[in-house]
């Protein structure tokens, strides 16, 4: 987790930003690309209102996850998706046609390192698997894609 500024509050609806644009990009810049490179998802979060919370029903994100976890070890999966090695990834994470293209496309126009790519590959089996989809599909795929660095 890292702030979205050196005071923590560039996002907040509540409290006003006291940094520059200087120190904001300084902050940002601090961590170095191999390092970004090695984190798997980047979600900017948000204040949450009491009214968000309520809308979370813990027992159906159980019940969804404990689904997938059934399905990897179903595939014969020793290791859970995150864990996969390079090897692993070929053999547990089919894709169909349309979702091996848009990987293509997005290696190549967002210059993805191998690792950047199995990582992307790794999110979108666990979407697909929470979908209870056997093979990763296109949104999978994008879905994983938009929770990279930007």
């Amino acid at each position: 987790a890292q702030n979205p500024c050196p005071c923590g509050n560039l996002l907040s609806l509540k409290k006003e930003c006291r940094c520059n644009e200087l120190e904001i990009n300084r902050y940002k810049n601090r961590l170095s690309e191999p390092f970004l490179d090695r984190i798997d998802i980047f979600v900017t979060m948000n204040e949450v209102s009491s009214e968000d919370i309520a809308d979370v029903n813990s027992k159906m994100l159980h019940k969804k996850v404990l689904q997938a976890f059934i399905m990897q070890k179903e595939r014969g999966q020793n290791n859970l998706n995150g864990k996969l090695s390079d090897e692993e990834l070929s053999k547990y994470c089919c894709m169909n046609d349309e979702a091996q293209k848009t990987l293509q496309q997005a290696v190549q126009s967002l210059s993805l390192s191998f690792r950047a790519t199995n990582k992307v590959l790794k999110v979108a089996r666990t979407l697909a698997d929470l979908s209870l989809c056997e093979p990763i599909q296109k949104e999978h795929i994008l879905e994983a894609l938009s929770y990279r660095k930007r």
